[in-house]
């Protein structure tokens, strides 16, 4: 494995771009995301990361359909504190695009690659959104010893008992050929949820910041393979792993765990939230009643300053 680095500035891409990153359209959402851009290269191809600040870390993991953009209000706001990590999974944001279809088994693994590679030891705090959250576990389940602390947002391992997924959610998985023409030739998953996922409205800066990496069909093609490995039918690849990762939460049990919720998400509603806690009953709970599924655009300076105090009381 390789490691790439881009000089610092306020537009990083106009320079030399490692092969296999997709081309982003540029604009004034670049001043919303100041950072030096990483690369490491690994079988999946190059991983594009942030690397800001110093001190314990902090890692820092998206899920679909956004990327290390949703993060840039906390590495901006704690980088002061720690050393943040937060990468784009393989086939999103500035990653390359993969050849194939990942698994929950496979980002769990590049998960792990990842953090051999830059902290390959010592002590660090998980912090995860949407489908982060069971990778982040599932890393934590193999390194329990490594984790200091979790932080888990809006996500889930598994299905509330009576609950179903959102219509809107149903309509890309019930048929996969038109669930992956619809999120990936029309943009109607990442696009829809750029109008859904806030209750305040994004500016067209931060709205663009979030289509950038996704403004053409074939840069989308990660935002359909997150879809369809979601493990809704009982032969599904990603079913078992799921599976043993919600089994498992109570080897966690006793990690210190915040629990930060927008509770007007569409689809990890609050029942998901009462579900998690139940299994790891020691968490801290943040209910947020006026922010949806993207709650760092909603209350990000809250977040940040929970955050804050969280890792310094489990210092």
């Amino acid at each position: 494995m390789t490691e790439t680095n881009r000089e610092e500035g306020p537009d990083p891409a106009a320079r030399a771009r490692p092969l296999g990153v997709p081309r982003i359209p540029e604009g004034p959402w670049r001043l919303e995301y100041p950072f030096r851009s990483r690369y490491l290269e690994f079988p999946e191809g190059l991983t594009h990361y942030l690397d800001e600040g110093r001190g314990e870390a902090l890692v820092l993991l998206h899920g679909n359909p956004s990327w290390s953009f949703m993060y840039r209000k906390v590495v901006a706001g704690l980088r002061d504190s720690r050393r943040l990590l937060a990468y784009d999974q393989p086939g999103m944001g500035l990653s390359s695009r993969t050849l194939s279809p990942l698994r929950l088994k496979d980002r769990i693994a590049h998960l792990e690659a990842f953090l051999e590679r830059l902290l390959p030891e010592g002590p660090l705090t998980l912090a995860a959104h949407d489908w982060g959250g069971p990778i982040a576990l599932g890393w934590a389940l193999r390194h329990p010893e490594r984790v200091k602390s979790l932080v888990l947002m809006n996500t889930g391992t598994a299905l509330p008992e009576g609950a179903r997924l959102p219509w809107r959610l149903r309509l890309f998985t019930a048929f996969p050929f038109w669930g992956r023409l619809l999120a990936e030739k029309l943009d109607l998953f990442a696009g829809g949820l750029r109008s859904r996922a806030t209750l305040r409205p994004l500016s067209p800066r931060v709205r663009e910041g979030f289509r950038a990496p996704y403004a053409r069909p074939l840069h989308r093609q990660g935002v359909a393979d997150f879809i369809s490995d979601i493990p809704l039918s009982a032969g599904h690849p990603s079913r078992e792993t799921l599976r043993a990762i919600d089994r498992g939460l109570g080897k966690l049990r006793d990690k210190p765990c915040l629990l930060i919720w927008g509770l007007k998400d569409f689809v990890f509603t609050p029942e998901f939230l009462y579900r998690l806690k139940k299994r790891l009953p020691r968490s801290q709970v943040l209910a947020l009643p006026e922010a949806g599924h993207w709650l760092l655009e909603d209350e990000p300076d809250l977040i940040v300053s929970s955050l804050r105090d969280f890792l310094s009381r489990s210092a």
